[in-house]
């Protein structure tokens, strides 16, 4: 029997991480997940989502923005991904403590990263469209895939997902609610620091605010909220695999 997820383990562990690689990851975050994101908040926008309420609404919503701004979005997502994979590979692998080899593996395993994300993202989304409830559990059992990829690189891509499907096993909800509580706190805090923040710009430029600052200040929480994430993973993935 697998054995059950320990939430207050789990969060010591991310901080404890964070902390322990606080230089690197946040050299990292910042070149690879901030100024990306706020290159592409600057010429792409965002998705509007107004009057969107279901699954497949959404994805169409997306699917326009997508399609009408692939030029800024690909290479701009393309080193989002290549930064998460670098800043997993800083936190699963202590022969890979630099900022330099971290970032040697990460380009070498970015290719496959990418395909398991995929699938597993694939998987989720499927699972969303047929029925809310299967996709969120879904969600909670392919938490660790990132993690399983760099932590465990001679699994193969059916390797991969049969791992992170093992580990979770009896804890999918859990991670899943762990997850969500985690990301709704860090966005909700991120939601009103960006409210205050555009409504001072907005109180020393008027009504049009400053859209570069603006963009700024969203990016820099957006790459820390996507950093935590990452880390958090990776301590759901250590609390499960520790025997």
């Amino acid at each position: 029997m697998n054995r059950k997820l320990d939430y207050s383990s789990v969060w010591k562990d991310t901080q404890a991480q964070l902390n322990a690689h606080r230089e690197g990851v946040g050299a990292i975050s910042g070149l690879f997940l901030f100024v990306p994101d706020w290159v592409s908040r600057l010429f792409a926008g965002q998705p509007d989502l107004e009057g969107a309420s279901t699954p497949a609404e959404i994805l169409g919503v997306f699917q326009v923005y997508y399609a009408d701004n692939w030029l800024t979005l690909l290479p701009t997502g393309l080193l989002s991904f290549f930064g998460a994979v670098a800043i997993y590979v800083l936190l699963t692998r202590k022969d890979l403590a630099t900022i330099g080899s971290a970032l040697g593996k990460a380009l070498a395993l970015l290719p496959f990263y990418f395909i398991v994300q995929l699938a597993g993202g694939l998987i989720t989304l499927a699972g969303l469209l047929a029925l809310l409830l299967p996709g969120m559990y879904l969600a909670g059992r392919l938490t660790p895939l990132g993690a399983v990829v760099v932590a465990e690189t001679e699994r193969g891509f059916s390797g991969t997902i049969s791992r992170a499907w093992d580990l979770t096993r009896g804890n999918g909800w859990s991670i899943f609610f762990l997850t969500l509580v985690v990301a709704l706190v860090a966005s909700l805090t991120a939601m009103i620091i960006g409210l205050f923040v555009g409504l001072a710009c907005r109180l020393l430029a008027g009504a049009e605010g400053v859209p570069f600052i603006e963009s700024g200040v969203d990016a820099a929480l957006g790459a820390v909220i996507a950093t935590l994430m990452v880390s958090l993973s990776v301590a759901i993935y250590r609390n499960l695999a520790d025997d």
